[in-house]
Formats: structure tokens, C-alpha cells, sequence
């Protein structure tokens, strides 16, 4: 390899060493906890998208992904992808889509103790928006009392959290 070519090489290495950092960077924020069978797991990553309303269509829900670990590709966008890393005990999510009303209407708790994830939508989890604007989402998300898995596990989650929505639901 020459000194030209080892010199491009290495400009390269670190222009993806800045592109790496820079997606870093572009993760939300969260500030909370997860907890399933008296185990507090940390929350500090946070990732919101935009998808068509389930109810109504010409609405956009947004998709809030609350997690222990940064996560990126695949991980983002699969349901599936995110099932097999808390398996793996690899992941520890809170997902909660909000309505356009700010109205918390399906929540899915991934965490390697649960065999089923825990989904559904319940009048004990709460979204309180700071800001709710189509671009960016923040505010609170928990539940107001614990919730019991197909393991009878006790759980609950509370976690103040900032993203940026990717993508467009309509």
C-alpha cells in the first residue's frame, strides 16, 4: 500500500468513525426505567416515528421507542428484530404508540424474562407531551400502576424522553 493510498484509507476510517458518531448523536434522549420483577432496568435511548393512524388513516401516530441500548437498521424498523435482541437479553424496551390526540393507544414491553411480549393498550399508561409538534416528541411516558405478565411477573415503566420523528406516517 503506498503513503497516498494508506493517507486516503485512513481519511476514510475516520470519516466513518464522524458518520458513526454523528448517527450517535442523532438519538433521542431518555431518562427512566423499566422494571420487571423488582429489577430496575435503565432506559436512556429514545426513538419516535411517524406512521399512519391505526384508527384514522388520514392521521399520523407516532411510534415511541424507549431503550436500554442505542439501536440502529434493522432494530429500528422490526418488530421482530427487536422479539429476538430482548430474548437474547440483548435489548429492554418500552414501545408506546401515540395517537394524534396524544393519547397512548398500544404499549409493548420487550424484556428477556417475558417468554410473550407484553402489548396492549390500557388506561394505566400515560403520555404527558412537553412538546408534541409533528417533528420532534417529549415528555413523560408510565404507567400509573404495575401491570402483570403471562409469567404473573410484575412490571412497570416511567421515563421522561426527547426524539426526533423520522420518516412520515401519511
Amino acid at each position: 500500500m503506498t503513503v497516498i493510498n494508506r493517507g486516503i484509507f485512513f481519511m476514510g476510517l475516520i470519516g466513518l468513525v464522524a458518520m458513526s458518531s454523528m448517527a450517535m448523536a442523532a438519538d433521542g434522549k431518555a431518562d427512566g426505567k423499566l422494571i420487571v420483577d423488582g429489577k430496575p432496568v435503565n432506559l436512556a435511548y429514545a426513538y419516535a416515528s411517524a406512521q399512519p393512524g391505526f384508527f384514522d388513516k388520514n392521521k399520523e401516530d407516532i411510534r415511541l421507542l424507549l431503550t436500554d441500548v442505542p439501536l440502529s437498521g434493522k432494530a429500528l424498523e422490526d418488530d421482530f428484530e427487536r422479539i429476538n435482541l430482548a430474548k437474547q437479553g440483548k435489548l429492554h424496551c418500552v414501545e408506546v404508540t401515540i395517537d394524534a390526540n396524544k393519547q397512548p393507544i398500544s404499549v409493548a414491553v420487550r424484556h428477556p424474562l417475558f417468554k410473550v411480549t407484553q402489548g396492549g393498550g390500557s388506561t394505566e399508561d400515560v403520555f404527558e407531551a412537553k412538546v408534541f409538534d409533528g417533528k420532534v416528541i417529549e415528555g413523560r411516558v408510565f404507567r400509573k400502576t404495575p401491570g402483570k405478565s403471562f409469567e404473573d411477573l410484575e412490571y412497570t415503566y416511567d421515563a421522561t424522553f426527547s426524539a426526533a420523528i423520522a420518516g412520515k406516517g401519511k
